[in-house]
């Protein structure tokens, strides 16, 4: 058996919620919370935006780039507000509310194009599945767009390679527990101590 293209696994651009370079914070904001909050709509990514700008996708929001949006920006070069900050202030300090003006400021300042990933890679729909793990791994992303004649057509994620590698790998025998049930087997082969009986 031939092992599978990437096309053969690629999620269709139609799964994806899109923003403009333009759009606010806000605006991705709730389209992300909407999204996360109608999990149920079936095949909808609730964790990546594509930012379109002029029918061409330029880039993706993901929820950490969100975070890095209202990350303390004061430890980025030698000031902050007015403030000069010496090389000698090398731990970040942190406080009450700052999370809260952080997340303002994003708010009154910050667009898709100043948060988004730029689109560092892409792959053809009939690469090998090896070359989207090349990609995902080279460029510490999970998700990666997939190109055909000229244009984007799907995405592929790390998720949908690792059902593949799955179907090479696993097998029904591996048994899998939560952690107290992985605890307990344990007490019972004798493996685990048992603190409760002084073991």
């Amino acid at each position: 058996m031939s092992e599978k293209k990437i096309k053969d696994i690629m999620i269709s651009l139609e799964n994806f919620l899109t923003v403009t370079p333009s759009d606010s914070f806000e605006k991705i904001v709730t389209i992300f919370n909407k999204a996360i909050g109608s999990a149920g709509a079936t095949g909808t990514d609730q964790t990546t935006l594509l930012v379109y700008d002029n029918n061409s996708l330029t880039g993706l929001i993901r929820i950490s780039d969100l975070l890095e949006a209202i990350e303390p920006q004061f430890l980025k070069g030698n000031g902050y507000r007015g403030w000069t900050v010496g090389s000698e202030w090398q731990i970040p300090v942190f406080w009450e509310g700052l999370f809260t003006e952080r997340t303002r400021e994003a708010l009154d300042n910050k667009t898709a194009q100043d948060i988004l990933h730029p689109v560092q890679y892409t792959v053809e729909a009939d690469d090998p599945l090896i070359k989207a793990v090349y990609g995902i791994t080279r460029h510490t992303v999970n998700i990666l767009p997939v190109e055909e004649d000229g244009r984007t057509v799907g995405m592929i994620r790390s998720q949908e390679i690792f059902h593949e590698i799955s179907n090479l790998v696993a097998t029904d025998e591996t048994q899998v527990y939560a952690l107290n049930k992985f605890i307990e087997a344990g007490k019972n082969d004798g493996w685990v101590l048992n603190s409760a009986k002084g073991n």
